[in-house]
């Protein structure tokens, strides 16, 4: 999911963030593929699993998956055409519509609510882990103070640790398969598969809830494709990293999420975990797991915050320890509880800004990278677009407005509103301060 693309970042730290990816610098698309099933394996996608379980069949989870990820797979590879085009990462290639000053406040804005909103959700799970594995071995902890320590642990790691990462994603994610495929073999045979697809029969949710909830929980990661793709050596090479790296592993995923939960007949991952019959192991899996993410989760979000107000380097360690106790108080207020609205709010503001970078470079600069140019300043044009777009998808996910999907919904609106007042007000400064090139801009970036 969205949360996991940070901890992926760290392995890869010797790569360029800003600068352009020279074609000499290109890799083959099976190891950006491979990035994104790494990504695809990890707790919320269970979480979801979970969530769906309780309100759907079995057969109309299976179908909201693949619709959701395929459409996420869709506007994925517009996008991160443009990255492998271009060879820039993803707020890079929204410096034309959103302007260099827009782009970096409204991604950075994006990357700091939703990196700190998912860091208070996989605290709270960590701390209920925890909690079981204390109550298994006759110690009662506080809820409050399991999610101080573990969100502290999970903070000092992000701050002084960020090299630990991908160690411990070495160990956790095969972990975590392993755990995964015996949960699902284990719940399919304690309460049987036809016990499993009948325990519910009739949809609690709507279809395109359930499939704006799908693109909501891998709204951030999906806007962020251009990340990797950039060092795609064609535009083939995105189909085929995005396509096969992303709906196969999100599928099995959400479906062993939902399996487990039928199975084990309890809808919350730990719970879910708790039941497999290996209550310790599993409990030690699950805090390592919710650990290895949540600390790329508060390490984004702390750069995110010094973007967002032009913080110094020198300070990036204080600020993401205060980014960590906002995470912290936001668990102990339950966050996590709230975790289908979250992924709902996110799913309507979020995708939006994919739709206007798409409609700006297939429609206006019509592909072709020789067309686009970063523009200086603020562009209100995608300011506009992206507002707009997001309120009225934020309407319809409060039921105010019905459509079809708020998060399918936001994508359109965005990119025609985009196109509208581009032709409109291409004339004018709304559109920003003058183009520039992406020298400058990467240079003006750093």
């Amino acid at each position: 999911m969205e949360e996991n693309k940070a901890t992926t970042n760290t392995a890869a730290k010797q790569d360029k963030g800003i600068s352009q990816i020279l074609p000499e610098e290109k890799r083959s698309w099976g190891s950006v593929a491979f990035i994104w099933i790494g990504t695809m394996i990890c707790i919320p996608m269970l979480m979801v699993g979970g969530i769906f379980a309780g309100a759907l069949t079995v057969t109309s989870i299976f179908w909201v998956t693949v619709v959701g990820f395929a459409i996420c797979c869709l506007l994925m590879v517009l996008g991160g055409i443009i990255g492998s085009d271009l060879g820039l990462n993803a707020t890079m290639t929204s410096t034309r519509a959103f302007g260099m000053m827009g782009a970096n406040f409204s991604m950075a804005l994006v990357v700091f609510i939703a990196e700190t909103g998912w860091f208070a959700v996989q605290t709270a799970t960590c701390a209920l882990a925890f909690n079981t594995l204390m109550q298994i071995m006759g110690v009662n902890f506080p809820f409050w103070l399991a999610c101080v320590l573990w969100g502290a642990v999970m903070c000092v790691t992000a701050v002084y640790g960020v090299k630990w990462m991908s160690v411990l994603n070495y160990i956790a994610v095969p972990l975590l398969i392993i755990l995964c495929v015996y949960g699902a073999v284990h719940s399919i045979n304690t309460a049987g598969w036809g016990t499993i697809t009948d325990t519910v029969t009739t949809n609690a949710m709507a279809i395109p809830a359930a499939v704006s909830t799908v693109i909501g929980l891998f709204a951030l990661g999906a806007t962020c494709n251009s990340d990797y793709t950039r060092f795609c050596k064609s535009r083939g090479d995105v189909i085929r990293a995005t396509v096969l790296g992303v709906l196969p592993a999100a599928t099995i995923m959400i479906m062993v999420g939902a399996i487990m939960a039928l199975g084990t007949g309890s809808y919350d991952v730990t719970s879910m975990f708790a039941g497999l019959g290996l209550p310790i192991l599993s409990m030690l899996v699950l805090v390592l797991a919710t650990w290895t993410t949540n600390t790329g989760n508060a390490y984004m979000s702390g750069l995110a915050m010094c973007k967002m107000f032009s913080i110094k380097d020198k300070k990036r360690p204080l600020v993401t320890m205060i980014v960590g106790v906002l995470g912290i108080i936001l668990a102990i207020m339950g966050l996590a509880d709230a975790l289908n609205t979250y992924i709902s709010i996110i799913g309507a503001v979020v995708p939006p800004i994919m739709g206007i970078i798409i409609a700006d470079y297939w429609v206006i600069c019509k592909g072709n990278k020789d067309n686009w140019k970063p523009q200086r300043g603020i562009s209100w044009v995608g300011i506009i677009a992206w507002v707009c777009s997001g309120v009225f998808a934020l309407l319809e996910t409060l039921g105010v407005i019905t459509v079809f999907s708020a998060a399918l919904d936001g994508v359109i609106i965005a990119f025609v509103v985009y196109i509208v007042l581009y032709n409109l007000l291409k004339n004018t400064k709304m559109i920003g301060q003058g183009e520039m090139t992406i020298e400058e801009a990467t240079a003006m970036a750093k």
